[in-house]
């Protein structure tokens, strides 16, 4: 069997694996075994919904904003999150998100991949 790794990969819309983690909704757009370089998400929040304290310790992280507004704290500062606009979450950065109040869709990318069982740690 050929490497997933080295195939391309087109998804349709709704043909991903879906997933909560901790009440927030994520898309996998890529599934695990396809992942080399990077890992692709896509985050729904609900209305005033808070994604909680997280980090990874290997992981950089890129996010880019789909639609909705919220607020993202990175490393301890506040940063008000609208449509268009891109951010980038280095390893070991603390990051909480708390949408406005509409939904929040967030594309979001990881290199080295990361997934819910692997370098992803919740502040308690």
């Amino acid at each position: 069997m050929a490497d997933k790794k080295k195939q391309i990969l087109f998804v349709e819309s709704g043909k991903v694996e879906t997933f909560i983690l901790k009440g927030i909704k994520i898309e996998q757009l890529l599934p695990r075994e396809a992942c080399e370089r990077f890992s692709a998400y896509m985050v729904r929040m609900k209305p005033n919904q808070i994604k909680k304290n997280s980090y990874h310790k290997e992981g950089e992280e890129l996010y880019y904003i789909l639609s909705g507004t919220g607020t993202a704290v990175l490393g301890g500062k506040n940063y008000k999150l609208r449509e268009g606009c891109f951010f980038r979450v280095p390893p070991g950065t603390v990051h909480q998100f708390t949408a406005g109040n509409e939904p929040l869709c967030m594309l979001n990318f990881h290199s080295p991949p990361v997934f819910a069982d692997k370098d992803t740690y919740f502040v308690k």
